[in-house]
């Protein structure tokens, strides 16, 4: 899911920087080859001009919004691994607290257990939060 989205924003990011090189070439190849007085020609290149400024700032809002996206993303994808861990280790604190009761020494091993355990999805959620960081820095 996450290559498909990173090769849609690619995509409409070399679609749209396509569209921008396009629309300035063309503009440029008219204006030269039409026959018009200096004057008429420096108006018309200023007005293309705007035009393209128009267009970047255009392609600027969309890139902003794609960056909005991502950042959202991340922040939900945090949020149902936070859920997710917290989930974990309630359930380790349970279980743990259940062993106690039944035997000292199987509780030190359950205990290391969800000592391991805990570390294992600290870690896997460090690495999925750097993935996204640098998703979003994209």
């Amino acid at each position: 899911m996450e290559e498909n989205k990173k090769a849609e924003t690619r995509e409409t990011k070399d679609f749209l920087t396509g569209v921008i090189i396009g629309s300035v070439i063309g503009s440029l190849t008219a204006l030269l080859f039409a026959p018009k007085s200096g004057k008429d020609l420096r108006t018309e290149i200023q007005s293309k001009a705007n035009l393209a400024l128009d267009k970047s700032d255009q392609v600027k809002n969309i890139v902003i919004q794609k960056g909005n996206d991502v950042r959202e993303f991340a922040n939900d994808a945090k949020e149902k691994l936070t859920k997710a861990v917290q989930e974990q280790t309630n359930f380790l604190v349970g279980a743990v607290q259940s062993m106690t009761k039944k035997s000292g020494d199987e509780a030190i091993e359950v205990l290391e257990d969800a000592k391991q355990t805990i570390e294992e999805l600290s870690n896997e959620i460090d690495e999925k939060l750097a993935a996204l960081k640098n998703k979003g820095d994209e």
